[in-house]
């Protein structure tokens, strides 16, 4: 009995001591790491989860120690869900207490579908992100791998000459949306997570299509730019992407008012014949065929209208009025021109 009481006493002592040591616990995995790890808590999961993806992803060595301390400090309930920035070289504590505060660790900021790559670094640098210029330069120095940025060539400057051809290249691939990422990001960081949503947009039953229309991804995304540019009206979109169609298919200039915009950076209210005149690659008043590349960044919707486009007779399309975003469509020029003349005499 004596014998008994004292291996219970010891073990009640052992027990203790590893409680002690479980929520005394507090060590870094990888002290000497310092590469910052995107971690993501989907809402309702449970600290086990946690805890176990934590050591998949080598944040830390010990799920469990993770869990009991989890357990014994009543940290479950608070844990949020979010996306995290977590290291190796963070203390346990330190990332128990991350967990429990999720919108501290990030900001928010906004691409609009049809921004070209120069609007979008301006409007990072507005939205206090990273500066215009180190965005413009992570994009010069970009060496990205994803499969839709291997057939980019070397690019063009853009019109102005304010966007060297080296960052200009990925005009119309940083996909225009509102992403959170950690504060005091990186212009690198940002790009790899517009990049990463690009793909995971364009899925692999996109890809098919755009296999079966013999395109490339340059022309999907160069045709849906001029679509995003052209249009404001989501059901017209894959409307206008079978005008598009059709002209090339009749070996017509595409005449697209976007494109001379692109050529001018800062949109006009009304363009002058002199503009349709102006010698540039991306006029496709003079030139045939598409612009040698994006004019912005198109949304999700005019990529899908280039991809399934309604099947029409249609060739041209003017505004209803000079105060509607709507467009009549034309199957002939004689058509066009009647609702040419609707247009110049409405207000």
């Amino acid at each position: 009995m004596a014998l008994f009481l004292v291996l219970l006493a010891c073990g009640a002592l052992l027990l203790l001591n590893g409680i002690r040591y479980i929520k005394e616990y507090d060590e870094a995995y990888l002290p000497e790491d310092s590469r910052v790890v995107e971690f993501t808590v989907a809402r309702g999961e449970g600290y086990n989860s946690i805890g176990e993806r934590l050591e998949q992803q080598g944040i830390i060595d010990d799920a469990d120690i993770f869990i009991y301390k989890t357990k014994l400090k009543e940290y479950g309930p608070k844990y949020q869900a979010g996306t995290f920035y977590l290291s190796p070289s963070m203390t346990m504590e330190e990332l128990m207490q991350s967990l429990q505060n999720a919108k501290a660790q990030t900001v928010r900021f906004t691409i609009p579908e049809g921004y070209t790559v120069l609007q979008t670094a301006e409007s990072l640098e507005k939205q206090g992100i990273c500066t215009a210029q180190d965005f413009l330069s992570g994009l010069e120095a970009c060496d990205a791998d994803y499969w839709f940025l291997q057939e980019l060539g070397e690019g063009l400057e853009n019109p102005q000459g304010t966007v060297s051809a080296a960052a200009n290249r990925y005009e119309g691939f940083l996909f225009p949306d509102t992403y959170e990422i950690r504060k005091g990001a990186s212009a690198e960081d940002v790009l790899a997570v517009m990049f990463r949503r690009f793909d995971q947009i364009f899925t692999e039953e996109m890809q098919a299509q755009m296999n079966d229309r013999a395109l490339t991804v340059k022309e999907v995304v160069t045709m849906a730019s001029l679509i995003e540019r052209e249009c404001r009206v989501d059901e017209e979109r894959p409307r206008i992407a079978s005008v598009i169609y059709n002209r090339l298919a009749k070996g017509m200039n595409l005449e697209l008012d976007c494109a001379i915009q692109y050529i001018l950076g800062n949109p006009k209210e009304g363009l002058l014949y002199s503009d349709l005149e102006i010698e540039s690659p991306y006029n496709i008043y003079k030139h045939s065929g598409l612009t040698p590349g994006p004019i912005a960044s198109p949304g999700l919707a005019s990529i899908q209208a280039v991809l399934t486009p309604e099947d029409t007779g249609y060739y041209y399309y003017v505004l209803k009025s000079k105060s509607s975003t709507e467009h009549n469509f034309a199957e002939t020029y004689d058509q066009f021109l009647v609702y040419k003349q609707e247009y110049k005499n409405s207000k």
